[in-house]
């Protein structure tokens, strides 16, 4: 907020209150007038619109400026004060406005004190309900500034679990196919050393990435792809020619952002829960198409298929609770993960989620 605003805002409710009250004493006046039978005297019109402003501004000053300063005080201090600052302030501007006009006081004593008395009890009037309604409005803001804060940490609570969830995701990945890679390796050097080097950097160039998406910060469908690609280049140097991938990639969808280390989970439970048992080993069909604003990807395996409902397992194991948790932490109901029996026997993961980010086309991965 710039520091002229205040300032204006203040000018402009003065504006405000000025019109409404000069409004108010006028049709007062006129009023008095008509009811007098004595025709419309400028001087009485001038004398209600000064009265009217009297009334306004007190109004004003107590309820609109005076209470929220008061707001922290005890009641017991706060309403004698704003009592005594509305009646003082009406009495001292009518006494002000009559000695403006001595002629009114010495010609109406008496209606001159009436007139003070009476915009004393306008001034409690309509101080009174302003004061309501500024009490409403005050708390009112009080309300939505707390469901601000809770909104706002619960999304710091949102972001922590995503990153603790891909922590443990890493936690998981390292342990689970490091010594199984270490030791593929070694056997390999015994056979094909420039492969094994091969492999050596593949393998550094996976665990580079699963860190460098530590910060939780979406990355591109391409990116994880390449990933994907490097684990599962790994995984067939066990398996061989056990295992055969195929893709199906739209290239619009490499540019949508995803969370990171989210794809992998998926290939990783086809191959290790329905590729793994069988002793021929099995495909796995990998596709990522556009569907309007979403974006859709299919694993599919034709392994030994499921052995628990997807429901269950895409809640409790084999890595995709996690891709279920850290789904539902940062899209909450707009992203899914089903698993079901894939048609002809298998598996199929289905990961739907919006596509609404998306790097330039520069920016894309190759996949």
């Amino acid at each position: 907020m710039s520091p002229t605003r205040p300032a204006w805002r203040i000018a402009r409710q003065v504006l405000l209150w000025v019109a409404v009250s000069s409004v108010a004493g006028l049709a007062i006046g006129l009023a008095v007038s008509f009811f007098q039978g004595d025709g419309v005297e400028p001087p009485t019109l001038v004398i209600s619109v000064l009265f009217g402003n009297v009334v306004g501004l007190t109004a004003m000053v107590g309820s609109v400026w005076l209470f929220p300063r008061l707001r922290g005080r005890s009641g017991v201090l706060r309403f004698p004060l704003l009592v005594m600052t509305l009646l003082s302030g009406a009495i001292l501007g009518s006494v002000a406005v009559l000695g403006a006009y001595p002629l009114f006081v010495f010609r109406e004593l008496r209606l001159a004190v009436v007139v003070v008395i009476v915009n004393g009890v306008l001034a409690l009037v309509v101080g009174g309900v302003v004061l309501g309604y500024e009490e409403m409005r005050l708390r009112l803001q009080d309300s939505l500034r707390e469901v601000e804060e809770v909104r706002l940490v619960e999304a710091r609570l949102r972001e922590e679990a995503a990153r603790a969830e891909l922590a443990a995701l890493q936690a998981r990945i390292n342990p689970h196919f490091f010594f199984n890679t270490l030791n593929t390796i070694t056997a390999m050097l015994e056979v094909d050393v420039r492969k094994a080097e091969e492999l050596l950097e593949t393998f550094a160039s996976l665990f580079r990435y699963a860190f460098d998406v530590a910060d939780a910060a979406p990355v591109p469908l391409g990116d994880e792809i390449a990933f994907t690609r490097d684990y599962l280049r790994i995984e067939r140097a066990r398996f061989g020619d056990r295992l055969q991938v195929a893709w199906h990639v739209d290239p619009r969808s490499l540019a949508v952002r995803v969370p990171g280390l989210i794809l992998q989970p998926l290939l990783e439970n086809a191959v290790g829960h329905g590729l793994a048992p069988r002793a021929r080993g099995g495909r796995i069909d990998v596709s990522a198409a556009m569907d309007g604003s979403r974006l859709e990807i299919d694993v599919v395996d034709d392994g030994v298929g499921l052995s628990d409902s997807g429901e269950r397992l895409s809640r409790d194991g084999h890595g995709l609770g996690n891709v279920a948790r850290r789904l539902e932490a940062r899209y909450g109901r707009r992203a899914a993960l089903d698993l079901s029996s894939a048609p002809g026997g298998g598996a199929r993961a289905r990961l739907s989620l919006p596509a609404g980010s998306a790097w330039p086309a520069g920016a894309e991965t190759s996949a």
